[in-house]
């Protein structure tokens, strides 16, 4: 008489713990879908900084950016050091013709997978984090921490020059991406150190500073997600015992 009610009580709770091991397996799968989605948006951002800062590596000390029909010109009637005339050089036209061109269509490619990919990485983290909180799992100031710097990112990569555009002073404010017609003005001396730092901090520093707000905001969210999957694990083996 006395086991008889803890049978019920024992079958009762049954299907409530098998719904709450089922939503614990749903929200695991939710936050490893995320996960490999933050993996592929952040692959993408990385890229298009790296190529921007390639880009700019080519133009200042590659001279690749040359105006191709003065290349053009140099090489149909090209001389020696004493005057004489020799044989113009194909295969040099070529190479700048090609890098020349894959700048020019590289630039902006990069530029608008890099602001979309970012922009989707931020989501990731806003959805990671709404995860947690409606599952109740913990490890909600990873994905919360990561989505804020990740809007910070997306200030930085936004072009408020070019979208201000003739507003005063919108040419001096400077951005991580930049454009192609930037690149062919690239100044060959500085007027000072002053100058140079500022040249390089603008072209080099900015995609530099992006790239490790990327990685720490990444690194903010992974830590998150192992304490959260570890918690999940440990929950599901109590529900499973």
């Amino acid at each position: 008489m006395s086991e008889q009610p803890t049978e019920k009580t024992e079958s009762a709770r049954t299907p409530v713990d098998t719904e709450r091991m089922e939503q614990l397996q749903d929200y695991s799968a939710a936050l490893r879908t995320i996960r490999a989605a933050r993996g592929v948006f952040l692959l993408i951002l990385i890229l298009s900084l790296l190529l921007h800062a390639a880009g700019y590596s080519a133009a200042r000390w590659g001279e690749v950016l040359r105006p191709l029909p003065e290349i053009q010109k140099q090489l149909a009637t090209p001389t020696n050091a004493l005057g004489a005339t020799v044989t113009p050089d194909a295969e040099t036209a070529e190479h700048f013709s090609t890098w020349y061109y894959f700048i020019q269509l590289g630039l902006p490619t990069a530029e608008f997978l890099g602001q979309v990919s970012c922009g989707l990485l931020t989501l990731s983290f806003l959805f990671a984090a709404l995860v947690c909180l409606s599952g109740g799992l913990g490890g909600v100031r990873g994905a919360i921490s990561a989505f804020f710097w990740m809007l910070v990112l997306l200030a930085l990569l936004f072009p408020w020059g070019r979208w201000l555009g003739s507003t005063a002073g919108a040419e001096q404010i400077p951005g991580v991406y930049y454009t192609f017609g930037e690149l062919e003005q690239l100044p060959a001396e500085f007027g000072n150190w002053l100058d140079a730092v500022l040249h390089y901090v603008r072209y080099l520093g900015y995609p530099l500073l992006a790239l490790l707000i990327a990685l720490a905001s990444d690194r903010r969210f992974s830590r998150g997600y192992r304490l959260v999957q570890r918690h999940l694990e440990s929950r599901l083996k109590v529900k499973a015992a």
